[in-house]
């Protein structure tokens, strides 16, 4: 017998997978990004830099709206609208951290760059999937994180 959760993570892992393109999103995502550094190189464009974090929204923004619809049946429509609000703004403010500091660090050398991307994403990153995990855990017993979702694939 599967309990709520159980059914939850199944029908997200279904929907993950259906958008993951038989297993070759990585492969897509490669392509697109290298596509974006060559046209950077080529037109020597700093505003391109801009293209990065649109393609790695763009990546999962067709799973999100799935599992929105999915989290409506289960959580209600409010809650489902919280939990993708969130997930646009956590986006968002990582995107923009991550083009602003894309573009003031083209100077340094690579190791530098990516060494201060890190230092200041990741804390970014890990305070607002803790906040988020802890708030929704409260308001939902059945909660499934997007993690668990990966891992069940």
């Amino acid at each position: 017998m599967r309990t709520a959760r159980d059914e939850r993570l199944h029908e997200l892992t279904l929907a993950y997978m259906e958008k993951d393109l038989l297993g070759t999103k990585w492969l897509w995502t490669v392509l697109l990004l290298m596509g974006i550094g060559i046209l950077m190189t080529w037109f020597d464009s700093v505003l391109l830099t801009l293209l990065f974090p649109a393609a790695f929204l763009g990546s999962n923004l067709r799973y999100q709206v799935k599992k929105r619809q999915i989290l409506e049946s289960y959580i209600g429509e409010e809650l489902a609208t919280r939990h993708w609000r969130f997930w646009l703004v956590q986006n968002v403010v990582l995107s923009v951290t991550f083009a602003i500091l894309l573009v003031q660090t083209m100077n340094m050398s690579f190791w530098q760059m990516w060494g201060l991307i890190l230092i200041i994403l990741l804390p970014i990153y890990l305070v607002s999937e803790w906040w988020f995990k802890s708030r929704m855990r409260r308001d939902d017993p059945d909660f499934v994180s997007d993690q668990e979702v990966y891992k069940n694939i």
